[in-house]
Parts: structure tokens; sequence; C-alpha cells
């Protein structure tokens, strides 16, 4: 297949990129586009079997994220293309209280009405420092690891390099829903960071302390203009993780991710 992946030089983006190409497919990243603001155009999209859409600005606030999201949308229907996939999160559900995860489900719910597949990504872990994942694991690193909020938070986890036999299935299947995309089994927060450690040769000692603790600095470090790779809202995410995802799509498929090694 011919695929557009926007964001496709960034932590997720790129490790579908390496993959798919890997397995033979042809991709087309975006990464600046030309149009104002960013957005593509249906002329943009034209040749393209499928378009994933995984950029995030995590710097804005606002609603672009959002308003830029449908308007490609909007290209890519008017460009004819009949599967577009947009790459949501775990966090994304109803009671969520991160940024991210609203907004999120605010593109979800524009994407249910004009065909658009939305995937919620668990929590990606891959052998590199990217992403939420090598936050974690510099945390891990230090001999003594504060634990926010206790530990006891159930994260779903999904091995980058199931992303693209993921990405296939999902295309292959294009449901009108969206789909949780994670194994199906969850992890406590305090065992995947004390399994980090152990990747690195550390056993640190890990104290409990409440998240808000964090909080607090991170977000006045926010409001001075600073950008960090793990922000304020990172936190709220992984305090607030659904309670109940529904996997039942990956068991019609009879696919499941691979279970982290802890």
């Amino acid at each position: 297949m011919t695929i557009g992946i926007t964001g496709g030089a960034g932590f997720v983006g790129g490790h579908l990129t390496r993959q798919l190409r890997t397995l033979g497919h042809r991709v087309t990243v975006f990464t600046r586009p030309t149009a104002p603001r960013g957005v593509l155009s249906a002329e943009d999209l034209v040749g393209l079997d499928v378009l994933i859409h995984a950029a995030w600005d995590f710097n804005v606030v606002d609603n672009r994220n959002v308003a830029d999201s449908i308007r490609l949308f909007e290209a890519a229907r008017a460009a004819g293309m009949a599967r577009v996939v947009f790459i949501s999160t775990m966090s994304a559900f109803d009671g969520c209280r991160s940024r991210y995860g609203a907004s999120k489900l605010a593109v979800e719910r524009h994407a249910a009405a004009m065909g658009v597949c939305p995937v919620r990504l668990g929590f990606v872990c891959a052998d590199s420092n990217g992403g939420l994942s090598g936050s974690l694991k510099k945390l891990a690193a230090l001999p003594i690891v504060p634990l926010p909020g206790g530990g006891s938070q159930n994260l779903y986890t999904l091995d980058a390099n199931d992303l693209a036999p993921a990405f296939l299935k999902i295309i292959e299947h294009y449901p009108a829903e969206p789909v949780n995309m994670a194994y199906p089994e969850p992890v406590r927060l305090d065992r995947l960071l004390r399994c980090f450690a152990q990747q690195q040769g550390r056993n640190p000692f890990l104290v409990p302390f409440p998240w808000r603790m964090l909080w607090l600095p991170l977000r006045a470090v926010e409001a001075a203009g600073i950008h960090l790779k793990f922000r304020s809202d990172s936190l709220v995410s992984l305090m607030n993780q659904n309670p109940a995802p529904d996997f039942r799509h990956l068991r019609e498929w009879g696919f499941q991710p691979k279970m982290i090694a802890c």
C-alpha cells in the first residue's frame, strides 16, 4: 500500500514509518506541510491508499490540534480517501482528566462522523529513550525513584515493535468505532519502573509520594515558558487511566500484542 503518515518523524510515527517500509509498503511522511497553519490539502493526499494521522503539537494548550485534525479529515474526504486512521490514546475516555486525553476524545467524536477510525494506543514502550517510556526509563535510573501516587496505577502497554502489525490489522478490518490497542493485561506503574531499572542494571529505592507534589513544580516551569519532555499533563494522564478498556476488537481479530517482559 501507499500510506501517508503525519508526524512520521515523531516517536510513534517514526517507529511506524520504519516498520511499514521494512514490510514493503510505500510511506510518505508529512512533517512540513506547506498549507496555512500546517494543514494538508486534498491535493497533498492524492495517490494515498491510507492516511495515518499521528501528528500532535504537545506545546499547544488551546484547541488548535482539534481544529487542525478536523481540517485534515475534511481534506482526506475531499480527496476521496476511504481509509483514514487517527492515532488517539487510551487516556481518552469519558471522564478523563488530562487535557491531552480530552483533546484526543474531542477529535475522536468528529472522526466518528467523518468515517475516520480512531486507535487508542496504550503506553508505548521502546528500546530507545524516546516518548513517555523514555522519560520513565531516565527516572528509573536514579538511585531514589519518586513514585507518584504510590505506583498502584494500572497501565496497558504496547511494545513499539507491534505498531506496524497492529495498524495493518486496523486497516484491514477498519471498524467504525475506536480500537483499544495494547496488551490486554495491565501492569502497575511501580512494577514497570522496577522493570526499567533492572534493564539498566539498577536497583533503586522507590519512594511513594502525592503526585501533586510533582505536578505543581512541573506546572510552574511550564507557566514560565519552559517546555519539558515530561509535562504536567503527562503526569495527569498517568494518574488517570481508563479503568476498564474494551479489547473486543483484538479478540475478534485473533490479534494480541506482545507482553512487555518485566
